[in-house]
């Protein structure tokens, strides 16, 4: 992959205007959010902690005691929503500049979009149990646009199975959805490679229609089950220019397996990833351009590099 030219990529000079008037905008207000914040804690977080205490007091003296756990059950979980509570304009606040700033700090997408918490669109063509088995969903930050002539949504995506105790993350990351240059005739899947007891229960459960095939690279077969509906197409390409791919990706993200479904023309690129690309400090740290906002513009660089490599594999 070509190295991309990150000085040619960072928004242009009006635009850096723009993005440092609303940081400066932001931490000139932080200061009086931050201790409006704090008072807020105290005066209510710090109440109802004086009234859990004095009601798990009677709970444990007054009440029968196979009613004491619920009690105190339902005071933990109130203590959340307290929490979440005080701490709520301090969070609108700080969300408030994301909405402002992340799509000025990247100015180099065409007709770029930002929203946060929204579930994307292309998630329910996403394949599902041959590729990431997944029963619910978590959205962060989502960004769409077109850059160098590739026009993608980006969704910070936790996926699970489960509830509760039997809760299973199937992945968490980032989710690249675009159409490639070339179209596969069909269904081509490399997902991560089960283990023994997740074949054990795909086997149980029926199977999968999808036939095996294998890329001939002993690291990436061991990494990744390549399934598809035309094996015929997809075993040239699977042992030619999308083995490669996965062994370089293997290289730059190291939190886990980097997963691709091609279906037709449509893409769908699973970036695993343990940060949050575009986070902000806590709001009683003032933001700094060189520290906090430059690593956003870097990382999304490099998340558009890798969906133009896949893009282009055939």
């Amino acid at each position: 992959m070509d190295r991309v030219d990150e000085a040619a990529l960072m928004p242009k000079e009006a635009a850096l205007e723009d993005l440092r008037a609303a940081v400066a905008s932001y931490n000139a207000s932080r200061g009086g959010v931050t201790h409006h914040m704090y008072i807020r804690v105290v005066l209510i977080f710090g109440g109802f902690l004086v009234f859990a205490g004095f009601a798990s007091y009677l709970a444990v003296t007054e009440i029968e005691s196979d009613v004491v756990g619920i009690v105190l059950g339902l005071l933990f979980v109130a203590g959340g929503f307290v929490w979440r509570f005080a701490l709520a304009p301090a969070r609108e606040f700080q969300q408030n500049l994301r909405d402002r700033m992340l799509p000025i700090v990247f100015g180099f997408v065409d007709e770029v979009q930002y929203v946060h918490g929204a579930t994307p669109r292309f998630l329910s063509g996403m394949p599902d149990k041959d590729f990431v088995r997944r029963s619910r969903s978590e959205h962060g930050d989502m960004i769409a646009g077109k850059h160098d002539g590739l026009a993608f949504t980006l969704s910070e995506t936790e996926l699970s199975t489960g509830s509760g105790k039997s809760r299973e993350t199937t992945f968490k990351g980032v989710i690249f959805h675009f159409e490639r240059e070339d179209a596969f005739p069909g269904l081509l899947l490399a997902a991560r490679k089960p283990n023994a007891v997740h074949r054990f229960m795909r086997n149980l459960f029926g199977g999968t229609a999808l036939a095996l095939v294998t890329s001939g690279n002993p690291e990436v077969d061991a990494s990744h089950e390549f399934r598809t509906d035309r094996p015929e197409a997809a075993t040239p390409l699977v042992q030619g220019t999308l083995a490669k791919a996965l062994d370089y990706l293997a290289s730059e993200w190291r939190d886990d397996v980097v997963r691709i479904a091609l279906n037709q023309r449509q893409c769908y690129l699973l970036v695993p990833t343990k940060k949050d690309f575009f986070e902000l400090p806590s709001v009683d740290t003032p933001i700094d351009f060189d520290r906090h906002i430059r690593p956003m513009i870097r990382d999304l660089v490099l998340l558009l590099a890798t969906a133009q490599l896949v893009r282009k594999i055939g």
